[in-house]
């Protein structure tokens, strides 16, 4: 059986919260404020939007050796990232050219 100490009661003060007037809450209701930020809206505007990508180990490894496949015109090769996002751009492209549109 464990031993443990009894808790200090006169270590705690009994202090109650003061008491606010019921006018007071009201003019702090009344008072308002403005709304939050949507960060959202600022990205869409002009920025950059982040985005979670899950890819399977397959996909994955496929997309690497194509990546090793492609011929280094520079000392470090594309990177993963890089890479998807050129695959993106292009399948934009590909898609407004079907469609007839001009998004980028």
């Amino acid at each position: 059986m464990a031993i443990t100490k009894v808790p200090d009661e006169r270590s705690k003060p009994e202090t109650q919260p003061k008491a606010v007037s019921e006018k007071k809450i009201q003019q702090f209701i009344n008072k308002g404020g403005k709304p939050t930020d949507r960060g959202e809206e600022d990205s869409v505007s002009g920025g950059t939007k982040s985005l979670k990508l899950v890819l399977t180990l397959k996909e994955m490894s496929a997309i690497k050796e194509l990546r090793d496949k492609r011929p280094s015109r520079r000392k470090i090769p594309i990177s993963v990232h890089d890479w998807v996002i050129e695959a993106i751009l292009e399948k934009i492209k590909r898609e407004q050219k079907q469609h007839g549109l001009t998004l980028l």
